[in-house]
């Protein structure tokens, strides 16, 4: 087991030692031919840049020479944590036998004053005494917003550190003629909370943002952590990379240690001799590893199915194409060029499963499932709740494909009261939240695989601005069900339940006329309370006990009410059915 588990000790997103050996070659390859591929997967662009930045001006010295070409000294590789920054970093270094200095906060923050910079300039002096040797020097920061923050309102400290990082940088854009090369790539998961002074050219030259995986290349990253393990024959990786939306390297080396534990567990109580992964074990270990950049936000993994939903065929339907097909059938609708729906508005009753609906369209689509209601972004702190609105967006499209849902939607985004606001003149939260909100899904534009589903009891009191095609392309309609759909939502919430020989669900669906389907949950709850309290030893509910119920409960529904539900849908011109 030792053996199997040790490539497991390194970065995210690598799997190899990261010593230095071998030597220069061409086309970016060591002398043994080592490439930076084989230990990391994906974010090819972050490699060429990294290529570019320490092992081209290395290779084809003598043509940039000629040339007079000048090659940029300093790249920052910004991104969620665990997308595998430093493993790149690394990777790169074998390849081309660089020397790597590593600086991170605790070994720049010092309690001395003046340690920290003693420390910055200590390795730079490293990186030039290895460059007079003609050896091509890398100095890495990491968690760079940490060492060098905005100077604004900040320690003196701070200041101070940042204020050497910019002489020694320029100190070494001004040694380029005298040295070989000396590079400085900086790392960090909040490129905004870096000081601007560092982010331009001369200093830190390019920028490149190392993504969440896609799907192929999680398949990339899950074959490299199992080339060492033995993986059954039904082991299906693509189907292991697809069920993984969100995760990022360090979240597929987490799956992978989880799956091979559970597999050594299994080994041992069966008194098998070979450790063998079974896909039970790849099921098992992603319900114990979730996506590290969804935390903070809450985030569900729906486990409603349609078929739990009783009636609604054709509003099924509908969800369908508007939510499953743009995610499942993305490269078909790339290919016509339709451009998929970005949001879906379902209002009606209490109690009609809308909420229900959402979650069984995440689980068809295999998405990852946003929930955020009015009580969770109203804060008695200004600013508090749109920024939970814009992270959720942000976590959304880190996890696509993923859906996010409100829940009473017309207490999120209310109709604004006019140009002066409110009563005191001010800005009130619901505007607020709904302007941040406007804005986010009018950026959905560029991002693939993002869905807003959204109910309300209340569709007219939601604002206009969001009631039109490109945020809410789809407002559809949820009614109570009809005798059909009664009998199937009495059937699944039956199914575990023993019925006697005289039970109609049938008749009981007919004579439940606006009930709702939480209402029908109900009166099956209460039949079978009915029967305990008649004999609590009772082995069946029978039809008397459902009789019971139904005397004892009322539709929390009138015909009023859904009259003018369904009269507002037909009346109002923003409901798109079809």
């Amino acid at each position: 087991m030792r053996h199997e588990l040790r490539l497991f000790a390194g970065q995210s997103g690598e799997v190899m030692d990261t010593a230095n050996e071998g030597g220069g070659g061409s086309n970016g390859k060591s002398a043994s031919g080592w490439r930076a591929e084989e230990a990391v997967a994906g974010n090819r662009r972050a490699l060429q840049a990294l290529r570019e930045l320490v092992t081209y001006p290395f290779l084809y010295a003598r043509e940039s020479r000629l040339l007079g070409l000048k090659w940029p000294r300093g790249l920052l590789l910004h991104g969620p944590p665990g997308t595998g920054k430093t493993s790149l970093v690394r990777a790169i270094v074998r390849e081309c036998n660089a020397h790597l200095i590593m600086i991170n906060t605790y070994s720049v923050h010092k309690a001395n004053v003046g340690e920290g910079e003693k420390f910055l300039r200590e390795a730079f002096s490293e990186a030039y005494s290895q460059a007079s040797r003609g050896k091509p020097a890398v100095i890495f920061i990491d968690e760079l917003d940490a060492i060098c923050p905005c100077r604004n309102n900040r320690r003196e400290n701070e200041a101070r550190i940042v204020g050497q990082l910019l002489t020694l940088m320029d100190g070494n854009k001004k040694s380029s003629k005298m040295l070989p090369h000396i590079v400085v790539v900086g790392s960090t998961n909040r490129v905004n909370a870096i000081d601007p002074a560092l982010r331009r050219g001369g200093r830190f030259d390019s920028e490149v943002e190392v993504t969440v995986p896609t799907v192929e290349e999680r398949l990339q990253i899950l074959k490299l952590y199992t080339k060492n393990l033995h993986l059954d024959e039904n082991v299906d990786l693509q189907m292991v990379a697809a069920f993984c939306n969100g995760y990022v390297g360090a979240d597929l080396e987490a799956l992978c240690r989880e799956a091979a534990k559970l597999a050594y567990h299994r080994m041992l109580d069966m008194g098998e001799n070979v450790l063998k992964l079974v896909m039970e074990d790849w099921e098992s270990a992603r319900s114990m590893v979730s996506p590290s950049i969804t935390r903070g936000v809450t985030k569900e993994i729906s486990t409603v199915t349609w078929d739990d939903i009783g009636g609604l065929k054709d509003l099924k339907k509908e969800l369908q194409k508007a939510v499953e097909w743009p995610i499942k059938r993305a490269a078909a609708y790339g290919r016509l060029g339709i451009p998929p729906v970005r949001g879906v508005l379902l209002h009606g009753p209490p109690g009609c499963s809308k909420t229900t609906l959402a979650k069984a369209a995440a689980h068809a689509s295999q998405a990852s499932f946003f929930s955020l209601s009015g009580a969770e972004l109203y804060s008695k702190y200004v600013g508090e709740g749109e920024a939970l609105l814009r992270r959720t967006f942000q976590k959304a499209r880190l996890a696509s494909p993923s859906i996010i849902f409100f829940d009473e939607a017309d207490a999120i985004a209310p109709k604004r009261t006019g140009p002066g606001g409110n009563s005191s003149g001010g800005v009130t939260v619901g505007e607020r939240l709904l302007s941040t909100l406007l804005t986010e899904m009018d950026g959905l534009e560029l991002a693939m695989g993002i869905i807003v589903l959204a109910a309300t009891n209340r569709p007219n009191a939601i604002d206009a601005a969001l009631m039109r095609p490109g945020r809410f392309d789809k407002v559809l309609y949820v009614p109570p069900p009809d005798v059909e759909g009664r009998y199937e939502i009495l059937r699944i919430h039956t199914q575990k339940m023993k019925l006697g020989e005289d039970v109609d669900l049938w008749k009981i669906a007919e004579c439940t006329e606006l009930f709702t389907g939480a209402d029908l949950e109900g009166l099956c709850r209460e039949a079978g309370m009915a029967a305990l309290r008649e004999d609590i030893s009772a082995s069946f509910i029978r039809n008397t006990h459902f009789q019971t119920a139904r005397s004892s409960l009322r539709p929390s529904l009138t015909k009023a009410v859904v009259d003018e539900y369904s009269n507002a849908a037909i009346n109002d011109p923003s409901t798109r059915k079809h």
